[in-house]
């Protein structure tokens, strides 16, 4: 798909200390709600705040002082889902629907969770109309492209000048229903998006602040690691989710009492993070062990 718009739908913070190859993303922390929207929706605003990550981008906000590239979505996920294929519609949503092939059947369209969703959660659907298709093109166009356009040249922008790159796609996530607790699950798509020596640095990073970490269970990865994550060409990409109950308030919708020691963890890891590539690079292409 070729589309091209000016776009402010996205921002991007600059590193405010020495560059290191890594980004930072937050696709699903935007609070810029249309306005047309929400007057078309069928549910509450805070209703549909639900499917937020709420606040992300907040934790994260300080990644540029330790040489990171941050890059955060202005508008919400239920208007327009980041980590989606651009061809993940939900073709029954729109009358009439659109062409065969622009659309891929997947189980997260089938469970109404597609790059235009018809939930905010089970049962819970935005709207009570149909869409016309051209809203499809129009969100794509004005959300979706613009931020991958960003994400993939600030990626080939690293990888161009230091050799490799990584992207951390921070995401929150509900309490886990399992015996023992989880505070942050990793998603490496099970090894294949990421380099096992960087999951392994975040995971012990995290662990020695206390938190329990799980790995690709059951989170994985989305699209966005998915599709970036290419180690063989030294584009390395793990997706971390942290439990909201660990920072928010999930009544208000605010930041909870353990906001400021998340967000203090986030800090130690973008830390370890960056003296591990400003010593001796933990990814450095020049390794014998890795192919590069």
């Amino acid at each position: 798909m070729r589309l091209s718009l000016p776009l402010t739908s996205f921002r991007v913070d600059r590193p405010r200390n020495t560059a290191i190859p890594l980004l930072v993303s937050s696709p699903h922390s935007g609070r810029n709600y249309p306005a047309d929207f929400l007057r078309s929706a069928s549910l509450s605003f805070q209703e549909l705040q639900q499917s937020e990550d709420r606040f992300v981008d907040r934790l994260l906000e300080n990644a540029p002082d330790f040489g990171a590239t941050l890059l955060c979505a202005e508008f919400p996920r239920v208007w327009c889902d980041l980590n989606r294929d651009w061809r993940e519609v939900d073709a029954g949503m729109f009358d009439p629907p659109p062409p065969e092939d622009e659309v891929l059947l997947t189980a997260k369209v089938q469970a109404g969770f597609g790059v235009i969703p018809r939930y905010v959660t089970r049962g819970r659907q935005i709207y009570g109309h149909s869409l016309p298709p051209s809203e499809i093109r129009a969100r794509l166009a004005t959300a979706w492209l613009p931020y991958h356009e960003a994400l993939a040249t600030l990626l080939a922008e690293m990888r161009a000048r230091f050799g490799y790159a990584v992207l951390l796609e921070i995401h929150s996530m509900p309490k886990l229903p399992y015996a023992r607790p989880c505070d942050i699950v990793l998603g490496d798509v099970h090894g294949k998006s990421c380099h096992s020596d960087m999951t392994a640095l975040v995971e012990t990073l995290l662990g020695n602040r206390g938190y329990s970490v799980r790995r690709n269970v059951p989170y994985s990865g989305g699209y966005i690691t998915q599709h970036y994550g290419r180690p063989d060409q030294n584009m390395h990409a793990l997706q971390i989710e942290i439990c909201r109950s660990l920072y928010l308030n999930t009544a208000t919708l605010q930041p909870g009492g353990g906001f400021e020691e998340t967000r203090q963890t986030m800090q130690h890891l973008l830390e370890g993070i960056a003296a591990s590539m400003k010593g001796k690079p933990l990814l450095s292409p020049t390794r014998s062990d890795m192919a590069f």
